[in-house]
């Protein structure tokens, strides 16, 4: 099993042949952000296709199904099951950082942190994570996230919390319209 303590892979193996892999950490990012968008399916298939340089081959010799599964592998860092996320208070499964929104914060941290230029230097997805799971609490960006997961009534904290309020997605507009629309059918 690879962990941070070999080199990180550059390939994955789909039915015992060595397939060329892309593990820049952009590509993790922009399909985050497109699973947050309404077309789910397409996010997917634009994240295999610059995940896989090959992909047309992976898809001509019916090897998605695999393809899919090694991409998932990969996107966890190697990892067989989900990472469990950390729970703060009540707010736990409220959003807390948004890579499209919070690009200046991002960038920033990893740039004061790890003299690492976001806009130009090549990270290894593994590399990336790892950095981003460890960013120090005293950061100004783990601050913000911080307010925003704040279950409480301080004032001051309050008011931070809804001055970093992330925007709210094409999903959660889509979501409530639905259930919206649920609701009064049930009336």
């Amino acid at each position: 099993m690879k962990g941070m303590y070999s080199r990180l892979p550059h390939f994955v193996i789909i039915k015992n042949e060595r397939i060329t892999i892309n593990t820049d950490f952009r590509i993790f990012i922009d399909f985050e952000n497109e699973m947050q968008g309404n077309n789910q399916k397409e996010a997917i298939k634009k994240a295999l296709m610059r995940f896989y340089p090959a992909f047309f081959v992976i898809y001509k010799r019916n090897l998605i199904l695999e393809a899919i599964d090694k991409f998932i592998w990969f996107y966890r860092c190697g990892k067989v099951e989900e990472e469990k996320k950390k729970k703060i208070g009540k707010n736990s499964s409220l959003q807390v950082y948004s890579y499209k929104h919070d690009d200046l914060y991002i960038w920033g941290t990893f740039y004061q942190l790890y003299k690492l230029d976001l806009t130009q230097d090549y990270i290894h997805w593994w590399k990336f994570r790892a950095m981003w799971l460890t960013i120090p609490e005293n950061a100004v960006y783990s601050k913000i996230k911080r307010y925003r997961s704040y279950v409480g009534k301080d004032k001051e904290l309050l008011e931070l919390q809804e001055a970093y309020r992330l925007p709210i997605t094409e999903k959660d507009i889509a979501d409530k319209l639905r259930r919206d629309k649920i609701y009064e059918l049930l009336k």
